[in-house]
């Protein structure tokens, strides 16, 4: 066999080790969560539902095989993913990803990656391939978002600009949705950007028939109590003594305020629209 052209992705927990210590000391995530949380990257049970299903994001999409040759190997706290070369490849890959950050996310946990194209030789047993060697070496470079001009190692999922450039460059407005939908661009880089604001559909010049003022508030305060956990959560798992844990949990608790305070202009809006009424 021979290594085959590929999308690949590969996905590792920021401060793993700091995680397990703590839940060794019965002081942190339990070994139930930190399992919880490994099998969020990726399992056998999402291979079967591809192989079984086919792809569930944009299904409609341009595919080579019903599974979209769709590889996923975990192992300890990081995972391997591969599929093939289409629209349908391109964009379920992103969605596991982004899926598997979110998931982490809400557990309070961070967590670093890249997804490239590249040659790999990827099967339930062997993982070899130069694409797969770029994105390890490329996941340990992620800057995106920094806050100093020397930061390396950012917490989030970068995306190499080929990949931009492929998803730009299809027909499919399934695929373009969806990933303008699960990424930032910041400075020339993208990535992964699980922190999407609340948003709120009105009729212009006021509330349509569906749309009831206290309903829309009730549903914003609890988005804001659910980023308020996510807040407390990714505090509560940063290593104090650690400066460099630190400072990648600060982008997270950053980010988060910023959505606080999209919640806040949505309910000031509603505030002003039941006056208006």
């Amino acid at each position: 066999m021979k290594p085959a052209d590929k999308f690949i992705g590969f996905i590792d927990i920021v401060g793993f080790k700091s995680l397990v210590q703590a839940a060794e000391a019965n002081a942190g995530l339990t070994f139930a969560e930190l399992s919880q949380a490994v099998n969020a990257l990726g399992s056998e049970a999402d291979l079967k539902h591809v192989e079984q299903y086919g792809p569930s994001t944009c299904p409609e999409a341009p595919r080579l095989r019903k599974n979209i040759d769709l590889q996923i190997t975990q192992a300890s706290d990081c995972v391997i993913l591969s599929a093939e070369v289409s629209p349908a490849g391109v964009i379920n890959l992103v969605s596991h990803c982004w899926v598997a950050q979110f998931k982490l996310l809400k557990m309070g946990i961070m967590c670093r990656g890249y997804i490239k194209r590249g040659l790999i030789y990827h099967t339930k047993t062997h993982q070899i391939g130069t694409g797969l060697s770029d994105a390890v070496e490329s996941e340990k470079k992620v800057s995106i978002f920094k806050q100093d001009a020397d930061e390396r190692g950012t917490p989030f999922i970068e995306i190499d600009p080929a990949i931009v450039e492929y998803v730009r460059t299809q027909p499919d407005r399934c695929v373009k949705e969806i990933f303008s939908r699960y990424v930032k661009t910041d400075r020339g880089l993208t990535a992964l950007f699980p922190f999407k604001r609340l948003n709120h559909s009105f009729v212009i010049g006021g509330f349509g028939p569906k749309s009831d003022p206290a309903k829309e508030k009730a549903s914003v305060n609890v988005v804001r109590g659910w980023i308020r956990n996510m807040k407390a959560g990714v505090s509560k798992h940063i290593n104090q003594s650690d400066l460099k844990a630190v400072s990648k949990g600060n982008h997270y608790i950053r980010m988060l305020d910023e959505q606080l305070g999209a919640c806040d202009k949505t309910e000031e809006m509603i505030d002003r629209l039941m006056l208006s009424l």
